[in-house]
């Protein structure tokens, strides 16, 4: 394990925003979990209620036999779909005539009962936890391409995103500037949205994103145009060996980003995680440093040149 963790030198104040945005990411994810529980809970009531064996097994035959929970697959499935009416029809035309029924009749009958069933589904089972949240790529919405990367989809994705913000979003807070930081994570979270949009546009599959990586990058990106040669104290554990290191930012944006640009292109299965936000975000973050902040930069090196020399000097 190798985990970027801080600057490694002094910081002249407390990095406010950076902290401010850390507990807005940790109070959404506590909130999505408190609103998942109730939804699931609503959902599996709602699926346990008593039901006609013909329903059982109109539900069981849609979504397989192998299935062990039919009713939240069926409907979980109709009501996340992009239009229900179209979802049901398709469904009710593909499942095998029900007997004692012509084709014609069990899919009426099918699309019938699909419809009841969302109807109820609708009253008694919540809005899904994410929307409103999330971003979805076929959307194009500027407010959830921003709302999206304070919510996250587990714990490890929230605390690891949080570490890596910190290590660089402190320095970066600090060396640019409260309305500059602001504006870089604005303008980086904007980014990370439109370029997921036209790489889902691109391959025909649209779906929904959460999480504060894209920014983070970005911020990896800002960090290694104002200093490239500064350092970031990194943490390593490897089998018995723990230690720390420093490593110069322009290497740390080499390794993360430069990686992702090459799992964006050697690999068409990224899983569930968003390789685009993540390039579009660090590409968004070095671009903002170099159209907005080249003058800090010529700064950022004398003053690189002094935390150098104040390193090398013992006693100091």
């Amino acid at each position: 394990m190798f985990i970027p963790v801080k600057a490694d030198f002094k910081l002249a104040r407390f990095p406010y925003l950076t902290v401010l945005v850390c507990i807005v990411c940790l109070g959404v994810f506590l909130k999505q979990i408190s609103d998942w529980e109730a939804y699931e809970t609503a959902m599996f009531d709602f699926c346990d209620a008593p039901r006609s064996n013909l329903k059982r097994m109109i539900f069981q035959d849609i979504a397989g036999e192998e299935n062990s929970m039919p009713c939240v697959e069926v409907v979980y499935w109709i009501a996340e779909s992009e239009n229900e009416k179209e979802t049901i029809t398709e469904i009710a035309a593909e499942i095998e005539p029900l007997t004692g029924l012509t084709q014609e009749d069990s899919k009426i009958y099918v699309a019938n009962m699909l419809t009841d069933e969302l109807r109820n589904y609708h009253i008694k089972v919540p809005e899904n936890p994410d929307d409103g949240l999330a971003y979805e790529t076929d959307s194009w919405n500027p407010v959830t391409m921003l709302t999206s990367t304070f919510a996250h989809g587990s714990w490890s994705h929230i605390i690891f995103n949080l570490i890596f913000f910190i290590a660089f979003a402190a320095a970066v807070e600090v060396l640019i500037g409260s309305f500059a930081f602001v504006s870089a994570f604005v303008v980086i979270g904007l980014a990370a949205g439109i370029f997921s949009s036209f790489s889902a546009m691109a391959s025909g599959a649209h779906f929904s994103t959460v999480g504060l990586s894209g920014v983070v990058t970005g911020m990896i990106g800002m960090f290694a145009f104002l200093l490239p040669h500064g350092r970031i104290r990194c943490y390593y554990w490897f089998v018995i060996f723990i230690g720390s290191i420093a490593v110069p930012a322009w290497a740390l944006a080499l390794w993360y980003i430069g990686g992702d640009i090459y799992k964006l292109f050697a690999y068409d299965d990224h899983g569930i995680v968003n390789v685009m936000a993540h390039v579009s975000g660090g590409i968004a973050g070095y671009l903002f440093g170099m159209i907005f902040l080249r003058g800090l930069r010529w700064q950022m090196r004398h003053q690189q040149g002094e935390i150098d020399r104040h390193a090398l000097m013992p006693g100091r």
